[in-house]
C-alpha cells in the first residue's frame, strides 16, 4: 500500500534564510513550524507554506501532476521552547495503478479486490532540545489504510527523527518511521529509514546528499515489480 509522507512550507517572504540561526529553524521531521510568509520547496520535497507562525500547508506538486496526490497539515500546539509538540494530519493516494490491498499488482490479483490505495493519519510530534545544536523528535498516532472508498486496515505510525547542527551551514539528519496494523498479526509495515547531510549553499538554497532504506518499488509493466531497499537521496531544498 503506497504512502508519502509531505511536510512543510510558506507563501510570502521575508528575509530568506537557508543557513540554519537556531535548532528551531529546522522544520522537517520536527515538531516547528515555518515562520509565517516563508516558503520552501525542493525537487523531490514537497512545497511547504508557513500560513501562520503555527500552522503550515504542504502539497507534492510534482506527485501531484504524476497522478499521486499528498497534502499535510501541521499545527504547533505549545509555544517554542525545550520540549515543543505539534499535531500532524497528512494525506496521500495513488491513481496511477490499482492494487490489492496487500499491495499486490492487478496481475497478481488473481479475483481480489482492487482499487486505488491511500493513508489517511492524524499524528502528534515531540521535539527535545538537547543543547543549541541537537534536536530529538519523536510521535506517532492513528491512520489507516484505504482501497479506494474503503478502509481497509488500521494502523499506528510511529516516527522518530534526530538532527544535528554541526554549524549554520552543516546539518545532518536521521529518519526512522513505520506503521504497525492493529487489525493483523503485529509486525511493523512500510519501514523506512534516511541519513542526510545538508549544506547550505547560499542565502536560501540547501543541498541534500545521503541514503535511504525501505521498499522503493519500480514497475516496468503490470506484471512486474522490482523492489530497491537501500538508495541514494539528493535533493535540493529552496526557502524564501
Amino acid at each position: 500500500m503506497l504512502f508519502m509522507c509531505a511536510l512543510s512550507a510558506t507563501f510570502g517572504a521575508p528575509a530568506a534564510h537557508a543557513e540554519w540561526r537556531r535548532s528551531t529553524d529546522i522544520e522537517l521531521n520536527t515538531a516547528f513550524t515555518l515562520e509565517e510568509g516563508t516558503l520552501s520547496i525542493g525537487i523531490l520535497s514537497p512545497l511547504t507554506v508557513g500560513v501562520t507562525d503555527n500552522f503550515q500547508a504542504a502539497i507534492h506538486p510534482v506527485l501531484l501532476l504524476l497522478g499521486q496526490p499528498s497534502l499535510a497539515l501541521r499545527i504547533r500546539i505549545t509555544p517554542v521552547d525545550e520540549v515543543t509538540a505539534s499535531i500532524n494530519l497528512a494525506g496521500a493516494w495513488s491513481f496511477i495503478k490499482r492494487e490489492t490491498a496487500d499491495g499486490r499488482s492487478i496481475a497478481e490479483a488473481d479475483g481480489d479486490a482492487v482499487g486505488f490505495p491511500g493513508t489517511l493519519q492524524l499524528t502528534e510530534t515531540t521535539s527535545f532540545r538537547l543543547g543549541n545544536r541537537v534536536l530529538f523528535s519523536a510521535g506517532g498516532g492513528g491512520a489507516a489504510d484505504f482501497l479506494g472508498e474503503k478502509p481497509v486496515r488500521g494502523l499506528a505510525e510511529l516516527h522518530l527523527s534526530l538532527h544535528w547542527l554541526a554549524a549554520a551551514r552543516h546539518m545532518v539528519m536521521v529518519q526512522l518511521m513505520g506503521y504497525l496494523p492493529f487489525t493483523e498479526r503485529a509486525r511493523l509495515l512500510r519501514p523506512s529509514a534516511q541519513v542526510l547531510y545538508v549544506w547550505s549553499a547560499g542565502s536560501s538554497v540547501q543541498l541534500a546528499l545521503g541514503m535511504g532504506l525501505g521498499n522503493w518499488v519500480w514497475e516496468t509493466s503490470d506484471a512486474r515489480r522490482t523492489t530497491v531497499r537501500i538508495f541514494p537521496l539528493i535533493d535540493v531544498w529552496f526557502r524564501f
